[in-house]
């Protein structure tokens, strides 16, 4: 993890602006290092899905204050590593039960080979009928 102190952020409130122009209030839920980049994990205010937004994390000391830059990640299969290790680091900190979704479940793509499974099974169905 970088060198910055990222304690300063923890009681800061978040701003996201979505596709739509909506703003979302959010609160810094953790900062993890992944690879060897620090990645921001945000939750928006009374969130009961446990939806959580993961951003790029860099920081740099300019001036004697701090400025941070929050990147979006595009990269699916990164945003699937990285929902595994945030999920890893609330099991460790609050026990089994707690499950947090991503932008996008990485079990989402098994629910694919499941629905085959299905809709050959309603094809042969509707074949004898």
């Amino acid at each position: 993890m970088s060198e910055i102190d990222y304690e300063g952020l923890q009681d800061a409130a978040i701003t996201l602006e979505d596709e739509d122009g909506s703003s979302i209030e959010c609160s810094l839920q953790c900062v993890f290092e992944y690879n060897g980049q620090d990645y921001a994990v945000l939750a928006e205010e009374d969130n009961p899905e446990n939806e959580v937004y993961f951003f790029a994390l860099d920081a740099e000391d300019k001036d004697d204050e701090i400025e941070f830059e929050f990147t979006v990640i595009e990269d699916e299969e990164l945003l699937n590593e990285l929902l595994e290790v945030f999920q890893q680091l609330a099991d460790d900190e609050f026990g089994d039960g707690i499950e947090v979704e991503g932008l996008e479940d990485p079990e989402d793509g098994d629910d694919d080979e499941d629905d085959s499974i299905w809709d050959e099974f309603i094809t042969k169905k509707l074949e004898r009928d």
